[in-house]
């Protein structure tokens, strides 16, 4: 009985962990082997992953362009495999009526469209330290539920509904090579889509970069 009660009480001390972190997530939250990985984003470390969000999330970022933005998380559970993992879904709804400074196209006006994201699967993984060592967004699990995102999750959800078409496709020739773009331009030029591999913890050892397959 006090086995099972300390795997309760750890379960559930681990996903309010999650929530806190996925509510309002910081760099203080990340561990310093931090890797950050979406269907066709990433891997990226701390470092990038930070300046990444800033140059989406800062003024007349995301949440300017849909101040209204309710993300919907719910289903948060310990995976049964991977005890410091923690899975949850997400159902986002916005409306895209503030001004988004896009890193790269510069301003993009409102235009009162709809933001309804299909339901995407994500995830965390803790260290022993409760920091975050690996976080997983974008895998929608249902594109037929009406999203007006084109069946697109996370990012490229929303840049759809802002008007920037995005190829989110695993192995997109047109992607892979729009993102080795920051390879070749100086440093800062656009957002990073993944690290150089140099300078991923080691700890990380699938090869694929962004969206190859």
């Amino acid at each position: 009985n006090n086995d099972k009660e300390a795997i309760a009480e750890a379960t559930t001390e681990l996903i309010e962990r999650a929530k806190e972190y996925v509510a309002n997530p910081t760099p203080n939250d990340l561990a310093d082997d931090f890797i950050f990985r979406g269907p066709v984003i990433g891997p990226l470390n701390k470092k990038d992953f930070v300046a990444t969000l800033s140059s989406v999330g800062g003024p007349g970022g995301i949440t300017d362009a849909f101040p209204d933005l309710e993300v919907n998380q719910f289903g948060f559970s310990i995976d049964p495999t991977e005890p410091n993992r923690v899975w949850y879904f997400e159902r986002p709804r916005g409306t895209f009526t503030g001004t988004f400074n896009h890193p790269v196209v510069g301003e993009i006006e409102p235009t009162g469209a709809a933001y309804v994201g299909p339901p995407e699967a994500r995830s965390v993984v803790f260290d022993d330290n409760k920091k975050v060592r690996y976080q997983s967004v974008g895998y929608v699990v249902d594109r037929f539920t009406g999203d007006t995102t084109g069946g697109r999750g996370a990012v490229f959800g929303l840049y759809y509904v802002m008007g920037q078409v995005l190829d989110a496709t695993i192995g997109s020739p047109l992607t892979v090579l729009l993102q080795k773009l920051s390879d070749i331009l100086p440093e800062g030029t656009v957002p990073r889509s993944y690290s150089k591999k140099e300078n991923l913890p080691s700890w990380w050892k699938d090869e694929r970069m962004g969206a190859e397959k």
